[in-house]
């Protein structure tokens, strides 16, 4: 094709698929590398392709910054790019392409606990500066756009909200005997409310204890609350601990805290579960409520920042206190015409969100600001 774009993809992120940033980077990757982008899209890694970092930078998060600031742009250029795409909030300061960088949210700044670190907060500093610079800023949400917009200042026709989805194994069950391994391995004889998604303080977890222990005199007996994960630092403060309030409540025989579970374990819990609880007090986008709606799985949430974009009419919104908390998941364990028809709405709303339509947006953006660019250099400009 005349004039055919390459884009460098940042694939720093792919190598920690678990991460949400290496989902998302993944997700886009899949996408294009199908052979139905009109454009060339070829994924960075840091290795060899490139010229090596000076020895003190060469393990660690120094080099992690020097990836950011050289090594990106040297492999990009090193591709003949045209374009290059930073799929999570970092970047390079000076970069000779047009330069596109996804900010998925800007927890840090609006939750002191994530930036306590003089570090952290010298970072946040350097990677505002690009996102400030960059020709064009994709986000996942309209509501972090409007954080993006007020936090940072960025002009909001800068920014696009492209959201994000599940990936196509989050589906309904087929497999019965995989799901009974599961009930007999994490000791669940009944009922399953299911949370994942992290353990920082952000996720609202203790209220989500809490509010189980005043659902559960009404429940059936043998309901158990399974939350899975574990904690990515030993900062009390960021990660608070829930053993402590389990046993505060007296619910130690049926909270079950599972750990970090495979991604194969994930999904079987999903499919298992009677019921999805998701209490976060702020998300970017929120992608384990989608995961377990494309699941069929009943989903409570909290009528937070993202989710009301995300869960929509697929599931309930309530406030993420306790005792809101609780109402909604006696409403949805007692009543098997709402689950059916939560179970309904999940499916419906899931399938409005794929990586197919957050691909070809995002290709949208590419020729935006390739197309911008072009006209900058014929009139003079940078």
């Amino acid at each position: 094709m005349e004039h055919a774009l390459t884009i460098a993809l940042d694939g720093a992120f792919s190598r920690e698929p678990l991460t949400g940033s290496g989902q998302y980077t993944l997700g886009l990757w899949n996408q294009f590398s199908a052979g139905d982008a009109c454009c060339r899209v070829v994924l960075l890694l840091p290795g060899p392709d490139c010229a090596g970092p000076p020895k003190p930078f060469r393990t660690g998060k120094l080099a992690k910054l020097w990836w950011e600031q050289r090594g990106v742009v040297e492999a990009a250029r090193a591709t003949n790019a045209t374009l290059l795409h930073v799929p999570y909030f970092a970047g390079p300061l000076r970069s000779p392409l047009p330069l596109v960088v996804t900010v998925h949210d800007v927890i840090p700044f609006l939750f002191p606990a994530y930036r306590a670190s003089l570090a952290m907060r010298l970072y946040l500093r350097l990677v505002s500066r690009v996102a400030r610079w960059a020709h064009a800023v994709i986000t996942d949400s309209e509501h972090s756009k409007r954080d993006i917009v007020r936090v940072l200042g960025i002009p909001p026709e800068r920014i696009v909200a492209i959201p994000l989805a599940a990936d196509r194994r989050f589906r309904p069950a087929a497999d019965p005997g995989r799901l009974a391994e599961l009930r007999q391995r994490f000791g669940l004889p009944g009922p399953v409310i299911f949370n994942v998604g992290g353990l920082d303080a952000r996720k609202n977890l203790p209220a989500l204890v809490e509010a189980f222990a005043l659902a559960m005199p009404e429940l059936d007996t043998d309901t158990r609350l399974v939350i899975a994960g574990r904690p990515h630092a030993e900062n009390p403060r960021l990660y608070p601990p829930l053993e402590p309030v389990v046993r505060r409540f007296g619910l130690e025989r049926h909270v079950v805290l599972t750990g970090a579970v495979s991604e194969e374990d994930k999904l079987g819990l999903y499919q298992l579960a009677d019921l999805y609880v998701y209490p976060s007090l702020y998300e970017g986008f929120g992608l384990s409520p989608l995961e377990a709606m494309a699941c069929g799985t009943p989903v409570v949430a909290a009528n937070r920042s993202s989710l009301p974009e995300v869960v929509g009419e697929g599931g309930l919104l309530v406030e993420p206190d306790p005792r809101e908390l609780a109402a909604a998941i006696r409403r949805v364990l007692l009543d098997d015409r709402l689950r059916q028809e939560l179970a309904r709405r999940a499916l419906d709303q899931a399938a409005r969100f794929s990586w197919e339509r957050t691909a070809r947006e995002t290709l949208a953006v590419y020729y935006q600001v390739w197309g911008s660019h072009a006209e900058d250099r014929r009139a003079g400009g940078r």
